[in-house]
């Protein structure tokens, strides 16, 4: 088998796990938001389908650079994580006993702060929206900082409303979209939106890592 053959054969494996553990890991946030909300911030999986939005954009400009398979799964995974992410934020919605709390208030207050000064930045620098390093930066105040924030709501609350396989098949699902960039890069090379992408997905892990040991801790 030629090494085109295996490393499509890969990706298609890692692509088939990422959808099987998105659907593993939201479904159990779901069950578990409609009975426990502590420790969950509705903010945050808010911010976060914002974040799947901002890498389906880089994963759209990248795939326009140079097409490939590798990207329109990529494109895929981030809407499927989208789409489940928003029935995560129904399900804490249905749940009365949630409660806006400061956290929630904080973490909005500091991603707008953080996306007026990107904005001013990307101004200045007489760049648009458009620009890779805009999106990415973009994606990671939506993923990143929630992540932080969501961690101090662990530690305040306790983390009983998230459950222990949506910590570990974050880790999981993560590393692997990290293993799906390498794969894109060695089909169609470094540009710009996949580096971004790479650089996002890894400040995901390294707020998830944060956030795990705070869970673990709680």
């Amino acid at each position: 088998m030629s090494s085109f053959a295996t490393s499509r054969r890969v990706a298609d494996m890692l692509f088939a796990i990422q959808i099987t553990g998105a659907i593993l890991s939201c479904s159990s946030q779901i069950v578990r938001s409609l009975a426990d909300v502590h420790g969950i911030s509705i903010a945050v999986f808010g911010l976060s389908v914002l974040h799947c939005g901002f890498h389906i954009w880089l994963g759209i400009a990248a795939h326009r650079a140079c097409p490939t398979r590798l990207t329109v799964q990529a494109m895929i995974t981030y809407g499927t994580w989208g789409v489940l992410t928003l029935m995560v934020v129904g399900a804490i919605l249905v749940n009365g006993h949630y409660r806006w709390s400061v956290q929630d208030t904080s973490i909005v207050i500091v991603v707008c702060v953080l996306t007026t000064i990107l904005v001013q930045i990307c101004y200045w620098k007489e760049k648009t929206i458009l620009d890779p390093a805009m999106k990415g930066l973009l994606a990671m105040t939506y993923k990143f900082t929630p992540n932080i924030f969501l961690a101090w709501k662990i530690f305040v609350e306790g983390g009983s409303g998230i459950p222990g396989l949506a910590i570990f098949i974050g880790h999981l699902t993560i590393s692997i979209r990290v293993g799906q960039v390498y794969l894109m890069v060695r089909e169609a090379g470094w540009d710009r939106n996949r580096v971004w992408l790479a650089i996002s997905e890894t400040s995901n892990e390294i707020s998830w890592v944060v956030v795990t040991a705070v869970w673990l801790l709680s």
